[in-house]
């Protein structure tokens, strides 16, 4: 078999990042390979058979090869998705069907397209199919299963419609999920079954948290979104690396058998991490970050996880066409959503407030219990910073001024000395004012979301104003 007699009725480009693709356009809807992939593998062999031929591994290599070659001769550009795409007025979603059909979001309704949709999707050997919605929807029957107060539950939610109907693009901000909770809580059930079976089902399930980079970006490009379980600390550079996973960022790695050239594995990706303790520390991520604590299970309260589960996957189906009618509904009323309290994640809080509309709610319900989580995240991170404590305490304890003002050497005496209210020392104190400087820089932000405002002048020499707000 040549590579010719075998691309004859396949369609062959490279996708936004550069790898080799190969559609193959049938009956119904667009069937999307990358050509290094086991499943293009699979359809060498399929062909092979039909002709009788039965292809040696180093020879399946080669027809490989020799598509990816003409694939890259092609100078065709094509856009490949994983799960989610943006089409005219709404989105589709892969259902990983073997009829490579699509769910339609679009004017408030809900299609099933069986063929005529244009956009193309890659399917990684890991994902699984959604279940069938049911004819009618019933998004009710979602909260009993959901071990939450009502607010939060109600985010979660709205999370849930956000992530399964925003696609990655450099306009795109996914919210990381952290769920909060005591041994027993359902956190890791709520992760496995409720969240991968509504959002994205796939073999990969939920996974303890990787130990490169690496690892968390090529996991990145095989899952619609990743659920990492049991976490109890973040150091400064996986928090960095969180950062850019959520608002998005690139891979660079060297190609394999050369000196210099350059591959970058797109890193953006929606990401689910959960614990007993308090894990994000860094200002930075926890403004990324929608945490949401689980609430105790009594003894007598508790279920068999099978019966739990054999119970959910019953309802799955009216569930899931709750979350679809509802996020087709919230997509319809999103170009008008008025945003009360804007923070961060924008486009986030633009889904909450497009979601208060939908279902009825007081504007800015949603958006103050979201932004209500994100001060408390932001306090809990000032106090777990020395620099930002020291400060925080500074101007705000009982029998302090409300304003300081003075030199980084003077703060830095002032931070030091054991009379002082704000007295706080330990290994990770900055040694000298450059370093201080460089260190509270960093931390306005967060003190700033606490009313403690830092202000740095220059004139002569350096200096730095500390105020209190609320005292003014």
């Amino acid at each position: 078999m040549t590579v010719e007699s075998l691309v004859e009725n396949i369609r062959l480009g490279l996708d936004q990042v550069g790898n080799p693709v190969a559609v193959i356009e049938g009956d119904g809807n667009h069937e999307t390979h990358h050509v290094k992939a086991r499943s293009f593998r699979r359809i060498i062999i399929n062909e092979g058979k039909s002709l009788g031929l039965i292809h040696s591994s180093k020879e399946i290599e080669r027809i490989q090869d020799g598509v990816c070659d003409a694939a890259e001769a092609s100078e065709n550009e094509l856009h490949v998705c994983l799960r989610v795409a943006s089409i005219e007025g709404g989105v589709e979603l892969d259902v990983g069907d073997k009829q490579q059909s699509r769910f339609r979001l679009t004017n408030g309704k809900v299609e099933v397209v069986k063929e005529g949709s244009t956009v193309l999707f890659y399917r990684p050997a890991s994902m699984l199919a959604f279940v069938t919605p049911a004819e009618n929807a019933n998004l009710k029957l979602l909260f009993k299963y959901l071990n939450f107060e009502e607010d939060h539950a109600w985010l979660l939610i709205v999370w849930i419609c956000f992530t399964l109907s925003t696609p990655r693009s450099s306009h795109a901000s996914f919210p990381i999920l952290v769920l909060i909770a005591e041994q027993g809580a359902s956190k890791s059930t709520t992760c496995r079954l409720i969240l991968r079976g509504l959002l994205d089902p796939s073999q990969m399930g939920i996974q303890g948290f990787p130990s490169n980079r690496q690892d968390i970006v090529l996991s990145a490009n095989q899952a619609h979104f990743l659920i990492y379980d049991n976490l109890r600390y973040l150091s400064d550079k996986w928090s960095d690396i969180l950062c850019i996973a959520s608002t998005g960022g690139n891979d660079p790695t060297r190609r394999l058998y050369t000196d210099s050239e350059m591959v970058n594995h797109p890193f953006h990706v929606p990401l689910v991490l959960n614990g007993i303790h308090d894990f994000v520390e860094e200002p930075d991520l926890a403004q990324r970050c929608l945490r949401l604590e689980l609430k105790s299970i009594p003894e007598n309260k508790r279920r068999d996880e099978k019966e739990f589960t054999d119970e959910f996957n019953a309802e799955l189906p009216e569930i899931f066409k709750g979350i679809l009618a509802l996020t087709a509904s919230i997509l319809d009323k999103l170009p008008t959503a008025k945003i009360i309290h804007p923070e961060r994640m924008l486009g986030f809080v633009r889904y909450l407030a497009a979601a208060e509309e939908v279902m009825d709610m007081e504007a800015g319900k949603l958006q103050s219990v979201y932004s209500g989580i994100l001060n408390d995240s932001q306090r809990d991170s000032v106090l777990s910073d020395p620099v930002a404590l020291a400060v925080y305490k500074l101007v705000t304890e009982k029998g302090a001024k409300h304003e300081w003002s003075g030199t980084p050497t003077d703060l830095l005496d002032k931070l030091n000395n054991p009379m002082s209210l704000s007295g706080y020392r330990d290994r990770s104190f900055p040694t000298n004012p450059i370093a201080l400087s460089k260190q509270l820089s960093a931390l306005k932000a967060p003190l700033f979301s606490q009313n403690v405002e830092v202000v740095f002048t220059r004139g002569k020499e350096r200096r730095i104003t500390i105020t209190n707000l609320e005292a003014y």
